[in-house]
């Protein structure tokens, strides 16, 4: 069904993916990819980094790939096929490779959480899975790239596939969500699934654009994570109201 394959990759991060049925455990290799993992090569990782600059800069589908390898150096320009074996292959690596940072960095907030006793609470979990993505991109030299090509690449038409995700670089942001839903019972669990998916694509998006809007690390400063927690926290504790018959929000209602 076209609208079950046209979930965003924050989506399925988000949840997109039913709990019971989780994406593959490892994303699948592209023919043309060379043997074992193609970041333990110096000149794949290389061409990574390059890749990510440049997605970030001019658009994930609008770099051509020859000039990643040209900016790499490579005098051979099948050399990316050779790694990679395609585009979305490429980005694939990079999602997974930024994410298992992040989802570490996660995992210990929530660690955090849980040990301050506010495991129920959901402003602390939010303002935790936040923070994981806006500490990156103040600590890190790529988190600003990073989340830049993640926004573009959660509607690309080309990367609508769950696969490109490895299950195990998203198991914090699965842990947040099972315990914001543990800590929202009164909430339907179709409305919350929604929820739950406008939260990450929310976050993403919004860092993405200041990020953008910034450019310079130099003049970024500080993420506006409290208010971006601030305003998720409602969204998903928000109570679920009732539309009056034939009214335009009783056509829209998930739960």
């Amino acid at each position: 069904m076209i609208r079950e394959r046209q979930r965003s990759v924050v989506s399925v991060l988000a949840g997109g993916v039913p709990m019971d049925k989780p994406p593959a455990r490892k994303a699948p290799a592209e023919a043309g990819q060379a043997a074992g993992n193609p970041l333990e090569s110096e000149t794949a990782r290389r061409m990574l980094e390059i890749a990510e600059r440049l997605f970030a800069e001019h658009g994930v589908e609008l770099v051509p790939l020859r000039q990643i390898v040209v900016e790499a150096g490579q005098r051979n320009r099948s050399a990316l096929h050779y790694h990679f074996g395609s585009r979305e292959a490429l980005v694939s690596q990079l999602l997974n490779l930024r994410l298992n940072h992040i989802n570490k960095v996660r995992h210990r907030y929530l660690d955090e959480v849980d040990a301050a006793g506010l495991g129920g609470d959901v402003r602390a979990i939010v303002e935790a899975s936040i923070s994981a993505l806006a500490d990156t991109i103040c600590d890190t030299a790529w988190g600003a790239l990073y989340v830049q090509v993640l926004a573009q690449a959660t509607f690309s038409p080309r990367l609508l596939n769950a696969d490109m995700i490895d299950f195990d670089a998203m198991t914090g942001v699965l842990r947040a969500r099972k315990m914001i839903t543990a800590a929202l019972p009164g909430v339907p669990r179709k409305v919350l699934h929604n929820r739950q998916m406008w939260f990450n694509d929310s976050v993403v998006y919004s860092l993405a654009q200041w990020c953008r809007q910034t450019q310079l690390p130099a003049k970024r400063g500080q993420p506006p994570v409290a208010d971006l927690v601030d305003y998720c926290t409602a969204a998903l504790t928000a109570p679920v109201g009732k539309p009056s018959v034939g009214s335009r929000g009783a056509r829209g209602r998930a739960g």
